[in-house]
């Protein structure tokens, strides 16, 4: 089967199925959308990314939570 075929087969499938479902393939698929589009921008985009995170209350929010759920094992000693 081509490429042409299999992207063919692909669309006529998403166009077809239920909500559900096409949350489910997009779930399958997600690692490689997200990897193919981290890798399509360049390194300027992805530094301005960052510099945006840096600032979005929400991540910030999220990062402190992670920083506040490890603070209590750093002093522990392995």
């Amino acid at each position: 089967m081509t490429t042409a075929t299999k992207r063919k087969k692909l669309h006529e499938l998403i166009d077809t199925v239920n909500d559900s479902q096409v949350k489910e393939i997009y779930s399958f698929a997600e690692r490689e959308i997200i990897h193919y589009e981290a890798d399509s921008l360049s390194k300027l985009q992805k530094i301005e990314i960052m510099k945006q995170a840096s600032t979005d209350p929400l991540f910030l929010d999220d990062m402190n939570e992670i920083l506040e759920d490890f603070r209590a094992i750093d002093s522990e000693n392995i």
